[in-house]
């Protein structure tokens, strides 16, 4: 790829995961939106087996989405024009070559999602949810009256140094949901992007594998196609570009192995979509959600967080905290503060 501005790096290899892993999370936003969440990826020999041709109906939208993650400098949601906003914010500090955490990627993105001057991401908004609460009145000025998507994320703790089993069907039921966009965590300095599960375990994609950056300007070159072979290279073939993207196998881990810190991402088209997906984890254990004084609340025994209808000051959070709380703190291994 070209170097990264002001320096002669030309690779995010061993810095740039959690990064990588927030890309696959708005591409995903993208794909769902643009795309419909039906679409799947057919490498172009199978396509033409059913009869899609090279352009099926979504390759050029596919094409479109991936430009706008482009390890160039003039991709709007790329790597290189995240690295120019963290340099921008903190011209002492380098962003390059360094470890990002989860909710400093998102702000990075959130801010360059805003400045994208593309028709794919003009009826997109991104909001962080802080302090395990998410706020309904923030996520409808976010989202402009939900005049746009919302795009959510979440910051979870599921335990202190490793995930409490409590919180696997929490994973199960989030991860469930056609609202979620999936998790972005993995083991200490080492992101993952969770996208189901099966059993007790969890599905992911690895950004920790490295590939040669071929322009998409030159994708239709003959030296690039998957099905034809470029003159005088008979005897090699090439594999088209667009399938580094995909992956034709996925793996997965046990739960238990996941690092506890972790960020949930969801889309919401409308409100009604947000008040459904919070009310179902509100059923199954996994949110509280707290409809404002005088409306009443409703409690589950272990939340991840909590979805808060009516804006309150501060000072409304701060309460005696029971007995019955306390113990459930030091039962998951939790210290009230």
């Amino acid at each position: 790829m070209p170097a990264f501005p002001g320096t002669q790096i030309t690779s995010d290899c061993g810095w740039g995961c959690m990064i990588r892993t927030t890309q696959m999370a708005l591409a995903q936003a993208l794909v769902v939106n643009r795309m419909t969440r039906r679409w799947r990826y057919y490498a172009r020999k199978q396509s033409q087996r059913n009869g899609l041709g090279h352009h099926d109906p979504f390759y050029d939208a596919q094409l479109e989405v991936l430009k706008l993650f482009e390890d160039c400098p003039s991709a709007p949601l790329g790597i290189h024009r995240l690295v120019e906003i963290s340099s921008a914010d903190n011209p002492s500090k380098s962003a390059v070559g360094r470890w990002y955490a989860p909710s400093e990627v998102i702000s990075l993105m959130k801010r360059a999602l805003r400045q994208s001057a593309s028709p794919l991401t003009s009826d997109l908004s991104l909001m962080l949810a802080v302090d395990g609460r998410v706020i309904v009145g923030d996520a409808e000025r976010e989202s402009r009256a939900w005049a746009k998507r919302l795009l959510l994320f979440v910051p979870l703790r599921l335990g202190t140094s490793s995930v409490n089993p409590v919180y696997h069907d929490h994973i199960r039921h989030m991860l469930s949901l056609g609202t979620c966009l999936g998790i972005l965590g993995g083991k200490p300095d080492h992101s993952l992007y969770f996208v189901g599960y099966y059993g007790r375990n969890v599905i992911y994609l690895d950004p920790h594998v490295a590939h040669e950056y071929i322009p998409i300007s030159s994708w239709d070159e003959p030296s690039t196609t998957v099905d034809g072979v470029a003159e005088g290279q008979k005897e090699k073939r090439h594999k088209h570009p667009l399938s580094a993207y995909h992956c034709r196998s996925l793996s997965k881990m046990p739960m238990k192995e996941m690092d506890p810190s972790c960020v949930v991402g969801f889309m919401f088209r409308r409100k009604e979509e947000l008040d459904e997906t919070f009310r179902i984890l509100n059923l199954n254990q996994v949110v509280d959600v707290d409809l404002g004084p005088g409306e009443g609340s409703k409690r589950t025994r272990d939340p991840l967080f909590t979805v808060q209808y009516q804006e309150t000051t501060e000072f409304d959070y701060i309460g005696e905290t029971s007995e019955e709380e306390r113990r459930q703190a030091l039962e998951h291994g939790f210290e009230l503060l």
